[in-house]
Formats: structure tokens, C-alpha cells, sequence
């Protein structure tokens, strides 16, 4: 077995184990993400970004474009491409005065595509949909004299998907589909610690396991401007889609000497409806063969419609927008920045502005067909209001994109 195929079958074993990694790191510390699913994950693979995470409008047969189902019949006819992706991150967290920093690294994405005919792209993958991951606490002041409370809150998991890929190119124009699976586990808990009271400490939390079908479907068209450059236009949608889903709640009292005080009240498998919203999003990208590439992506997610625990009042609606390039002199050298909104509002009616940038490397190997990609991003979520964190985020993505001449006919000598 060749070096090749050693990485992809330890790849493989990997994605199968993916779903207990996934939901048992934490991949965030914001504590915004005790807001509805959690942070929102940047379905982009390292070389998108790298020029800030576009994709709708991209077309290179070199590269697994995720974002925009069309691109997946970019790939060549001759090649069978393999890209998984690293991630990590240093958080710097500012609370009114109060500083702290954390990190957080593992696997993020494995995915592949290969061509069934000239016209004809598939692929399949894991990537994640939302990240949740935090730990805080505050002491207050009780109403009882001498007393004083301690609040902790804490909550981990998030989603993820599976997904397969179809594409088909006639003429200029491409359509693909991407049909998912989704799935995973996301626990909230506040725990109250009393420094005088029979009651030592009681711990509120709440679960959710969701799971669910996803759809995307994408269009691409492109249009030649000379014999090496061409405008390529994207466009993408997915309709809005029901989760599968199980909502418990539990309170439990301890006693100073860890021992339950009360009867544990549990509300199993509550009856509350969970949603994902309806997406839609175009860009556009400009192209001159083995030079460069520059393009702007624009997406709308319409989560005020969606429910989430069976109401519509505690998510909006958010906007995204995306630009970057690739200059190419023997690496690929790649810039680019975003911007976005919240999805949620939080405890006091708000909610906060993210803006990042970002710059990234694409390296051959030997064989001048695969690539090893670098992106770093600086990331900044301001609220809206005064009185809440300030998070800022230096953000690492590294991937291996093994591109293999698996259909290529030898000539017998």
C-alpha cells in the first residue's frame, strides 16, 4: 500500500469517528454561543479561506469547492481529489475590563470528489454547522444577609453534517445538489452555588439531540471574456428544513455534602419544534488562467422565519458578505475579508457584528497536482450594545488537498 492510500484509509477510519470527536471537543469559548445552535461554523475548506471565504462564484478543478454544489463538476476527468482540514484558534475575551484568553484546535472537514464522466463531478463529506463551547460565572449578592451567590454557566456540543454531491455541466452552465444529514447533541446548564443555605448548590440544564435532512441546491454560469479569462456568476439556495428533535429540561439540588435534597424535576422529549433556515446566496468571480482570481460572495439566511424551540421571536434574520482572490506566482497567494451579523438575539435584545480578515498560501508538492493550504484570519465580534464581551478571535486553518491520476489509462509498452 503506497503513502497515498495509508493517509486516505487513516482519513477514512477518522471521518467514521468523527461524530464522537465533533461532539466531545470544544471547538469555541464564546459565550455567545448559549444562544440558539451555537456558533455558526465557516462551511469553506482552507484555500476559500484564504480569500476570505468565498465560493459561490469559484471554479477550479484543483480545489473541492463546498459552498456552491455546481463546482463539483469542475472536477478533472482524469483526478480523484481528497481535502481534509485542521482548525484552530486563540480567543481574546474583554468583559468589561476582564481579560481572558483560550484556544481551541482539532479536525474540522474531510471531504472528496471525483468525476464519474466529463460532465458528470461527485463528492462526499463531514463538515460542522454550529459550535457551541463556553464556561463563565459571576458572584452576586444575595437578598439574604450574608449570603452570597455564585452563577456558573456552562455548555458544549453543536451540529454536524454528512453530505454527498452531485454536479452536471451542459455548455457554460453547471447545477448540482448537495443532500445532508444532520446531526448532534447540544446541553446547556447554570449551576447557583449559595455561601450560606441548607441548599449548597442547584443546577439547571437543558438538551437538545437534533437531527434532520439538509438541502442545497447551486447554479453556476460561465462566460468567457478571451482565450484565458472568464466571469463566472453563482448562485445557491436552501429551502427551509425540520429537525428531528429531543428537548429535555432537569433541576437538581445538592447539598454541602454533595447528596440530592429534592426530588429531581425532569420535562422528557418536550413537544417544541427546532428548524434550520432558508438560505440564499450569489457571488461572482473573475478569472485569468494561472494568474488570478478575484470574486464576492452575498448570502441571506432567513432565521427569523425558522423556529427554534417552537418559537420565532429569539432569531433574526442575518447577512453575510465575502471578498477575496488568489494571485498565482509558482504558490498561490490569497487575501480576502468578511462580514456578518448575528442569528440570535441575546439575554438583553441584541446582538452582535462580526468582521474578519484574512490571508492564506497554497503550496504545490512535487507532483504539481496537490496542495498544501495555509489560512490565518483575524476575527472581531463587537455587540451592539455597551456592557457586553468583546471577543477577538486569530483563527489557523491547514489542509492536505491530495489530487491522484486514479483514471488515467496506461499504455502498455
Amino acid at each position: 500500500m503506497n503513502t497515498f492510500k495509508r493517509i486516505l484509509v487513516a482519513c477514512l477510519l477518522t471521518a467514521a469517528h468523527c461524530p464522537v470527536i465533533c461532539a466531545q471537543s470544544a471547538n469555541t469559548n464564546s459565550s455567545y454561543t448559549r444562544y440558539g445552535y451555537g456558533q455558526l461554523a465557516d462551511p469553506s475548506v482552507a484555500s476559500q479561506r484564504g480569500m476570505g471565504g468565498i465560493g459561490y462564484g469559484l471554479r477550479n478543478p484543483k480545489n473541492i469547492n463546498p459552498l456552491n454544489p455546481a463546482a463539483f463538476s469542475a472536477v478533472d476527468s482524469m483526478t480523484f481529489m481528497l481535502d481534509f482540514g485542521l482548525r484552530g484558534q486563540v480567543g481574546f475575551f474583554d468583559d468589561n475590563g476582564n481579560k481572558n484568553m483560550r484556544w481551541n484546535a482539532g479536525l474540522e472537514y474531510i471531504a472528496v470528489q471525483f468525476p464519474v464522466s466529463k460532465k458528470i463531478g461527485i463528492g462526499a463529506g463531514i463538515e460542522p454547522v454550529s459550535y457551541v463551547g463556553y464556561k463563565y460565572g459571576n458572584s452576586e449578592t444575595s437578598s439574604v444577609p450574608g449570603n452570597t451567590t455564585y452563577k456558573q454557566y456552562e455548555g458544549s456540543g453543536g451540529i454536524n453534517k454528512f453530505y454527498g454531491n452531485i454536479a452536471y455541466e451542459f455548455n457554460r452552465l453547471s447545477a448540482g445538489v448537495k443532500i445532508g444529514y444532520m446531526f448532534g447533541d447540544i446541553t446547556h446548564s447554570s449551576t447557583s452555588s449559595f455561601s450560606s443555605s441548607s441548599i449548597d448548590r442547584t443546577t439547571w440544564s437543558d438538551s437538545l439531540h437534533a437531527s434532520g435532512l439538509s438541502l442545497n441546491f447551486g447554479l453556476q454560469y460561465r462566460h468567457p471574456l478571451s482565450n484565458n479569462t472568464e466571469v463566472v456568476i453563482g448562485a445557491v439556495f436552501a429551502p427551509q428544513m425540520n429537525l428531528n428533535s429531543r428537548y429535555s429540561t432537569s433541576e437538581i439540588q445538592y447539598s454541602s455534602a454533595g447528596t440530592i435534597t429534592n426530588d429531581p424535576k425532569y420535562s422528557g422529549d418536550l413537544n417544541q419544534r427546532f428548524q434550520m433556515p432558508s438560505t440564499f446566496g450569489i457571488g461572482a468571480t473573475y478569472h485569468k488562467y494561472n494568474k488570478y482570481t478575484v470574486g464576492a460572495d452575498l448570502t441571506f439566511q432567513n432565521w427569523a422565519s425558522a423556529q427554534f424551540g417552537g418559537k420565532t421571536d429569539t432569531l433574526t434574520n442575518r447577512l453575510k458578505i465575502n471578498l477575496g482572490g488568489e494571485y498565482v506566482h509558482t504558490l498561490h497567494y490569497r487575501a480576502g475579508a468578511y462580514y456578518s451579523g448575528s442569528y440570535f438575539e441575546t439575554a438583553n435584545g441584541s446582538g452582535y457584528d462580526e468582521y474578519g480578515v484574512s490571508i492564506g498560501v497554497g503550496i504545490p508538492m512535487l507532483d504539481r497536482r496537490s496542495y498544501l493550504n495555509f489560512a490565518v484570519g483575524g476575527e472581531m465580534l463587537r455587540p451592539k450594545v455597551s456592557g457586553m464581551i468583546n471577543e477577538y478571535y486569530v483563527k489557523f486553518t491547514v489542509s492536505y488537498t491530495f489530487n491522484e491520476l486514479w483514471f488515467r489509462k496506461r499504455k502498455m509498452l
